[in-house]
């Protein structure tokens, strides 16, 4: 059957599916919705009540499945060392939360990393999947890595490269494992999860993140995206124009940082088109800057007040499925300063519920699993009850120490729900008012879920919808332009230099404060911003443009944490910092990263519900030459030489996240 009757054909069938199921929807359902889901070794059956959860709270970002092919080796002439058990070796040993400490050895999972061009013109090559209804013959892939469904023509050079890249990595750090190298890769569609201890390799290069990258790639310049980046790019100026209007409007060194702005966030809409498709999850790196590593560069996705600070995950999920989620921190006594799983709903990105890091229950080796699905906890430790709205899992480790914190490893996988189909291949199940009737009603369940997916998804129809994501993104920007430029409660705009008190907002995490602004500084001006953390554990002066998106943070010290800056006393109650385009010789300079006017939003972390005292900040606006007078006694100001020491420093420090790949 040629591709395009496919692709008709099922669309056809499943907008019949639905108009069936509307009609029918107000009836009492009794077909059962569930059905087996196989993975692994074995077949799981749920079954799944009514869903009636609310939503409650806020987000922020901010700021390959599971099931795909793996690797036992990355090369043949990789060593591979022994399947690694979840526990840490002692039965007797408690379950620790995540102020517990034990080290252990960093492990990263191999997986398949095949990822296919497209080709319109091998339509006969694929009939063999136009007719495969049965969900459990899987033998041939269909290219599941980064949530692609289009069958597998084998490695590309591109690949090649990766893989051999990741087995040359794996020599040069040496391998923890004395056991035998394996003889050539072994793929199987679904086996059992592996952990290969690497030492000194960054958990974040997963095969499936190398993957979800290449198609990102491929999405970002497809032909509906560069289109949707005119409509994009017009909008972020329109909006700019009225949000800054105190200030003129947006500067020339801004509006020359507009197109970066515009390219990432067309990024951030390719990866989130891959996350589309909740019965197939993945683990996905988002919100990142520019990098370079196993022979592939990626472009940034970062936007909407970045954290500098922190590593952005995102799994696609549904409330008529349930999910595993496994994850290790290599060294438990180096915890990120924060961790968070937070359920998303909607497009707007609302939190139903988060998980928190004092909420974590950690095993002694650093492993934890979080269970995911739409019934209650019930005194189950590590569980997030998903809503019928649900949407996302979005993860983030907060690293206040660059050079000793680490991200954890971490992986989905989906055990129980519907078949894959075609309604969640196109998004289906994050439609505002379809995706929730359907979750709700078990008949237009298994209705929905009666049309198998497309054999594999054309990036033009990729593009298609991540331009209708990128479109809904004029919109948000504004909004969280407004945050920095808006009184919230009067709906006034604000001067500039001027930053609002502590408060959550609307637009970011539940279980965060922010004080957001905006600076309007000359060459010789600097704004002097006092923090008191009061009972947070983390707080972080980072600096975006008018487009809400950092810059280059690595090379450049445009963002300030608690563990990296100089308090004013012993007992950190107090933190000085000196922003400003010039190099003040403050230890605690922010530098604005050669922006005259940009954005601010200070946030503050790993808060203490039972602490008597919120965290606050102020600013003023001082002449660099009358900079001494205004700084706190005991401040500590750099001699000749340490500015670069400590910047040197920065960077060392920022290259382990893309460990072994030091980034330009």
């Amino acid at each position: 059957m040629p591709g395009n009757a496919v692709l008709i054909g099922r669309v056809g069938a499943l907008a019949v599916a639905l108009g069936v199921g509307v009609a029918i929807a107000g009836t009492a359902g009794t077909a059962a919705a569930d059905t087996t889901e196989s993975g692994g070794g074995g077949t799981q059956t749920e079954s799944r009540p009514e869903r009636e959860s609310a939503a409650s709270g806020n987000a922020d970002l901010g700021d390959s499945s599971p099931r795909d092919t793996e690797l036992e080796s990355a090369a043949a002439d990789t060593d591979s060392a022994p399947a690694a058990g979840t526990g840490g070796g002692d039965d007797a040993a408690p379950a620790r939360t995540s102020s517990g400490r034990l080290p252990r050895t960093l492990t990263v999972r191999t997986a398949d990393l095949r990822e296919p061009a497209d080709d319109d013109d091998d339509h006969d090559d694929r009939d063999d999947h136009d007719d495969r209804d049965d969900r459990d013959d899987r033998d041939d892939r269909d290219d599941r890595d980064a949530g692609s469904d289009e069958p597998d023509p084998g490695p590309s050079p591109a690949d090649v490269a990766a893989l051999t890249a990741l087995g040359a990595a794996r020599r040069e750090v040496g391998s923890a494992s004395s056991g035998p190298s394996a003889a050539s890769p072994q793929m199987t569609d679904r086996p059992t999860p592996q952990t290969v201890a690497v030492a000194a390799a960054s958990p974040l290069g997963t095969p499936q993140q190398l993957a979800a990258e290449q198609l990102a790639q491929r999405i970002s310049g497809s032909l509906p995206v560069q289109l949707a980046r005119l409509f994009l790019k017009a909008g972020f100026y329109f909006a700019a124009q009225r949000q800054f209007d105190r200030v003129g409007g947006p500067d020339p060194e801004n509006l020359r940082r507009l197109d970066a702005a515009v390219d990432a966030y067309a990024m951030g809409a390719a990866f989130q088109q891959q996350l589309l498709n909740s019965a197939e999850p993945t683990v996905v790196m988002q919100v990142a800057p520019p990098h370079t590593w196993y022979g592939q560069s990626v472009g940034a996705s970062r936007i909407l007040y970045d954290n500098p600070d922190t590593i952005y995950r995102f799994m696609g999920v549904n409330g008529a499925s349930s999910y595993v989620i496994r994850g290790t921190f290599a060294d438990v006594d180096n915890l990120p300063a924060d961790t968070s799983f937070s359920v998303l709903t909607g497009l707007t990105g609302n939190t139903a519920a988060v998980l928190t890091k004092d909420q974590l229950v950690i095993e002694p080796d650093g492993s934890f699993t979080i269970t995911a699905d739409a019934t209650p906890a019930g005194g189950r430790t590590n569980h997030l009850q998903l809503t019928a709205d649900t949407t996302l899992i979005a993860t983030r480790n907060t690293l206040s120490d660059w050079a000793r914190q680490a991200p954890m490893s971490l992986e989905i996988t989906r055990v129980g729900g519907p078949p894959n189909s075609l309604f969640s291949q196109l998004g289906g199940f994050a439609i505002p008012g379809i995706g929730p009737a359907v979750v709700r009603n078990p008949a237009l369940t298994t209705l929905v879920s009666l049309i198998p997916p497309l054999p594999y998804v054309p990036t033009l129809l990729r593009g298609t919808v991540a331009a209708v994501i990128m479109l809904l993104g004029v919109q948000r920007e504004e909004t969280y332009m407004r945050v920095a430029t808006t009184d919230p409660g009067t709906g006034e705009r604000i001067d500039p230099n001027v930053l609002k008190d502590p408060a959550r907002n609307a637009e970011f995490l539940a279980t965060q404060l922010q004080s957001a602004g905006y600076f309007q500084l000359a060459d010789d001006q600097a704004l002097v911003i006092t923090v008191r953390p009061g009972g947070a554990g983390y707080f972080v002066v980072p600096v975006t443009d008018d487009w809400t998106v950092t810059e280059d943070y690595w090379n450049v010290q445009t963002s300030l944490n608690n563990a990296l800056a100089v308090a004013d006393d012993a007992d950190g109650t107090t933190y000085t910092l000196v922003l400003s385009p010039t190099d003040p010789g403050v230890a605690n300079w922010v530098s604005t990263g050669g922006l005259n006017q940009g954005t601010i939003s200070i946030r503050f972390q790993d808060l203490d519900p039972d602490a008597a005292i919120l965290p606050s900040v102020d600013a003023r606006l001082v002449r660099l030459e009358d900079l001494p007078a205004e700084m706190p006694p005991g401040t500590r100001w750099l001699a000749a030489g340490e500015r670069a020491a400590q910047l040197a420093g920065r960077k060392a420090a920022y290259d382990l996240r893309f460990a072994p790949y030091p980034q330009p």
